[in-house]
């Protein structure tokens, strides 16, 4: 009898030592589809974008009825015809402690449609937008002509430092 309850013990100690160190190292996601790469700029594929939402952010967020709402940026606005300001996120850091800025958010639109051997780039997003650093917290984004989606576009960019 006592082996028995030794064994039920070791079990339950197991079960509890496991649960708490698999929370604290691991991070499980379900998904439908494997993704081909966890870089979110390397393959626009539905599910290596729905595995970077759980990792990276945008500068303009969609929630589940895909509506557009504060991310990285907390607004955004066109200030003339061809030209959006957006203001980012002050105090928001990446998970090594380094600060976010617009320069980030330059690296990471110069970046994203220029990824070595990618399959389906983003560059569908960035083509014809010149970026602009205003100050650390603001950025703008210039086009040719008047281009009402550019909440849209910015939204499916993941930042990167």
């Amino acid at each position: 009898m006592k082996s028995i309850a030794k064994v039920i013990f070791g079990v339950f100690l197991t079960v509890v030592l496991g649960i708490g160190s698999a929370s604290a190292a691991q991070l499980v996601i379900g998904s439908a589809l494997e993704p081909s790469s966890i870089d979110p700029h390397y393959h626009n594929l539905g599910p290596n974008n729905a595995i970077a939402r759980h990792i990276f952010e945008s500068l303009v967020d969609t929630n589940e009825n895909q509506q557009l709402g504060p991310g990285l940026a907390v607004s955004w606005k066109p200030i003339n015809d061809t030209t959006w300001e957006f203001k980012l996120r002050q105090g928001a850091k990446f998970h090594d402690g380094t600060p976010f800025t617009a320069d980030d958010v330059l690296f990471t639109f110069e970046r994203a449609p220029n990824v070595e051997a990618s399959p389906s780039s983003f560059a569908r997003y960035t083509k014809g937008k010149t970026l602009k650093k205003i100050d650390d917290n603001t950025i703008h984004i210039m086009t040719e002509k008047p281009y009402p989606l550019m909440p849209n576009d910015v939204s499916t960019i993941y930042i990167i430092s």
